[in-house]
């Protein structure tokens, strides 16, 4: 990016030189690993400064080149840079402190924008006014004081993350003076402490997921890690009734034949009474499970009244609406408790182990199919367009329609504009997300802000569908029984030829719970009609925007899903939700994020992958290398490769022929090469093979395998002397003489 100079008038007899910069940078400058301290760098370059108009009224705004900004309601709106620390196994953090590097004067006379109030989506009459907090404003105190905001600890599969938002930039608001810190050191001190109920498995799969995670994955020790598996592990736990497990079972099947191994359990196996099941009895059992078998992905296979879900409390900012809301994300994140205080209310900030907050990192993806239990038809819609769509192995191409709605007036607000954000990516707002590649999809916009009388009908958005799309993303006004500009029964008019994924950040639309005594509109898009959606997301609340603007709570979830997709190369539905909420972490004490974090449920199933280009499967590994023989119970090493003709990240799957398969280990870089140690426990020969499958899961045929004989130690001549010295005592005697003379 070239450096642009700027001259600005930001007050009368006041001039600012601005430099466009490039994005900061993080380095580990140090690591103790004798008493598990360390220290992590964070720099930034100089902070741009432009002017803005918001109510008539001229402000500043600051950009640190991909650093978002924000705070609390009516402060001023300045950058906050996210920091994610693995601590090391089995510690606890002892304490935290960031140190900056010289302060650098930026000028004054600034008057930094506040950070605006979120609304709700819904169709009302909205006052824009600008709120601020004078006594903020009027002081000559630096804001904010502390350099730094502890967000908190999380686990992700035994792994501790240190979660912080850095404050590179500080203000004297009464004077108008601007200063920033060209680099902040975090150092961290822990001690050692066995977590006694640690979910960490040892796994690398495991492993390669956390240092996707975290800013020093430098720190992890390599020697705890395993690629073995046992032959009764899985990867998806599917959760349903003895009425439904049927309907389920075609679904297995389809996942069992494309390397999905997956299991149905129902609530009778949770408890003999599966009335008497409740959200606390089905989160210990997927945590058991979890430990136990393996599993990544769980389905929950019925509406809130055939397996229940957990209601949890959250606020939208102190002092703003309060509401209980559906929320699966209570079966994905399995540490700890989410009611330490023991009151009526689940979810709260301090409900997590010790009052510290609930557990907000999943250990397992989950996604939910909405069928009842009286009924075969709602599971056998579901099922059947899961299928289709894995039988067409994702959608590598097509339409994507993008439909926004006219939101508020004063000044005009678009869902169009929102929406916009959303094709080939965006930086606005401060920061930077990838979004649907425009080369790969068709994409087809749907906008009021375009439309003849700023506003399309239902009717033109039915036709669209029925001609054929493959993802809708939307944002407009929405209810329960209301989306999309359509009602529950507008369902049943959709007969697209394939079915669509789609996301909305209209409110209510995914309230579960039917709350009104109706199924919610994403139960009818999803299991209520035979074409329509094979999954969505959707909120189970409000949606929150922003007036004469576009950086709103939804739409930054939003935005980190298709990044998650089409940036981080998570192509699977579940986990991309999930990377949508953790990558907005560090912002969960800030208005409205918390409560988007609960609400966004997936009505599908989590383990579906977006196929994201015109793919081809990998080629055949290279046949194993590594020894031809071996001993029982000593660990052998062994290694591959293979190269995908796309150059997409591989995963690879190995078979040691003693019932046990490794899992799904990467992504690797095409024609990388992967190594792998196992363990046979009997003699015998066996023929190690390895697969492989890219992102996409398009996978090889299995590798030509290498024979492997595996013997017992040579410990007969000792049993031998032990017989003779049993039968002759004598001689055991006169080599006890020889030895000891």
């Amino acid at each position: 990016m070239k450096n642009i100079k700027t001259i600005l008038k930001i007050k009368p007899f006041f001039t600012v030189l601005l430099l466009l910069l490039s994005a900061f940078s993080i380095v580990a400058v140090g690591v103790d690993n004798t008493n598990n301290n360390f220290t992590i760098q964070y720099f930034f370059e100089t902070p741009v400064v432009e002017n803005v108009v918001i109510d008539g009224d001229f402000y500043n705004r600051v950009f640190l080149n991909g650093v978002s900004c924000g705070g609390d309601i009516g402060y001023p709106s300045l950058p906050q840079k996210e920091a994610y620390i693995l601590l090391p196994l089995n510690s606890k953090l002892i304490d935290v402190e960031v140190i900056p590097s010289e302060r650098v004067f930026l000028g004054s006379g600034f008057y930094i924008q506040p950070v605006i109030e979120p609304v709700p989506i819904v169709k009302s009459s909205l006052n824009n006014k600008i709120i601020k907090n004078e006594d903020i404003y009027n002081s000559e105190n630096i804001f904010p004081e502390n350099i730094f905001d502890l967000i908190g600890t999380y686990y992700f599969r035994g792994y501790e993350i240190l979660v912080l938002s850095l404050n590179p930039v500080q203000y004297i608001p009464a004077t108008g003076e601007l200063f920033y810190f060209k680099d902040l050191t975090v150092n961290v001190k822990t001690t050692v402490e066995n977590n006694a109920d640690s979910l960490y498995r040892g796994l690398l799969c495991d492993e390669s997921q956390v240092i996707k995670k975290v800013d020093n994955p430098n720190i992890i020790n390599k020697e705890d890690v395993t690629t073995s598996t046992s032959s009764d592990d899985y990867d998806m736990l599917i959760i349903t009734t003895d009425n439904l497990k049927s309907g389920f079972e075609p679904l297995k099947n389809a996942h069992d034949a494309q390397g999905i191994k997956t299991v149905i359990k129902t609530l009778s196996n949770i408890k003999l009474i599966p009335s008497k099941v409740t959200p606390e009895d089905i989160r210990d059992y997927i945590r058991d499970f979890y430990r136990e078998h393996g599993i990544e992905y769980v389905l929950i296979g019925g509406d809130a009244d055939v397996v229940p879900a957990k209601q949890l409390w959250v606020q939208a900012w102190p002092g703003g609406d309060t509401t209980l809301m559906p929320s699966d994300l209570y079966y994905a994140c399995l540490d700890g408790t989410y009611n330490y205080d023991e009151d009526d209310y689940w979810g709260e900030p301090k409900d997590g182990d010790n009052g510290n907050d609930v557990d907000l990192i999943a250990e397992v993806y989950i996604g939910r199919a909405c069928v009842s239990d009286d009924t075969d038809t709602e599971v056998n819609n579901f099922v059947s367009k899961t299928i289709e769509y894995l039988n067409n192995g994702g959608y590598s191409n097509g339409n994507v329609l993008m439909v926004g709605e006219y939101l508020w007036s004063n000044p005009d607000t678009w869902g169009g504009d929102y929406m916009d954000e959303i094709i080939d990516g965006s930086n606005a707002n401060f920061y930077t997300t990838a979004g649907i590649p425009s080369d790969v999809y068709g994409i087809d916009t749907l906008y009021d802000r375009d439309w003849l009388e700023n506003d399309w009908p239902k009717s033109e958005l039915i036709t669209r569908i029925n001609t054929g799309v493959r993802i809708i993303n939307h944002l407009g006004h929405a209810s329960y029984g209301y989306c999309l500009k359509m009602g529950n029964n507008d369902a049943y008019s959709l007969l697209n030829p394939e079915p669509f994924f789609v996301y909305s950040q209209g409110c209510m639309a995914g309230g579960f719970d039917d709350p009104h005594d109706y199924d919610c509109i994403a139960e009818y898009l999803t299991t209520k009609t035979e074409d329509g959606a094979y999954a969505a997301i959707m909120n189970a609340r409000y949606g929150w925007g922003v007036v004469g603007g576009t950086d709103g709570g939804s739409q930054r979830y939003q935005r980190q899903f298709w990044d998650a997709v089409f940036g981080e190369n998570i192509p699977e539905i579940g986990k991309a939700n999930q990377d949508s909420k953790e990558d907005n972490l560090y912002r969960i004490h800030l208005p409205v994020m918390r409560w988007c974090y609960y609400q966004l449920n997936l009505f599908g199933d989590p383990s579906l992958a977006f196929l994201v280009t015109e793919n081809n499967p990998p080629e055949k590994p290279e046949i194993p290398t590594g020894l031809s023989s071996g001993k029982i119970n000593k660990e052998y090493n062994f290694t591959s490769s293979t190269t995908d003709i796309d150059a997409d990240k591989i995963y690879y799957k190995w078979d040691f022929d003693d019932g046990t398969f490794s899992n799904w280990l990467g992504p690797f870089n095409s024609g990388e090469t992967i190594n792998i140690t196992h363990i046979w426990t009997k003699k015998g020969v066996y023929n190690i093979k390895v697969k492989a499958r890219d992102i996409h899961r398009a996978e090889s045929p299995w590798s030509e395998p290498l024979t492997l004989k595996i013997s017992r130690p040579k410990t007969f001549n000792l049993i031998k002397i032990n017989f003779l010295f049993e039968r002759f005592p004598l001689l055991k005697q006169l080599l006890n003489f020889y030895l000891n003379n």
